[in-house]
């Protein structure tokens, strides 16, 4: 099992977000700092999605072989079953 670890993944998504606030002004800054947390869950259910779409992808290129996307606490691992 392969362990992936989503947390730089989503600072750099954060970052992104305070930076594109601070063209906006003090208002859009503080919008971003309320928007941060509650977008931290949304951002690590669409990675977990991403990921989980290029593992039955990559599945079907590896038949009869897998590759699992499991949830382990807030990350995923992934599980490889060669053919």
């Amino acid at each position: 099992m392969a362990h992936m670890d989503l947390g730089p993944y989503v600072d750099e998504i954060q970052r992104q977000l305070q930076s594109a606030a601070e063209a906006g002004g003090a208002e859009a800054r503080v919008l971003a700092e309320r928007l941060i947390a509650p977008l931290d869950a949304a951002v690590r259910l669409s990675l977990l999605e991403a990921l989980s779409a290029a593992a039955q992808e990559i599945t079907c290129e590896l038949v009869p072989g897998s590759v699992e996307v499991r949830l382990r606490g807030s990350d995923p691992e992934f599980v490889v079953t060669a053919p």
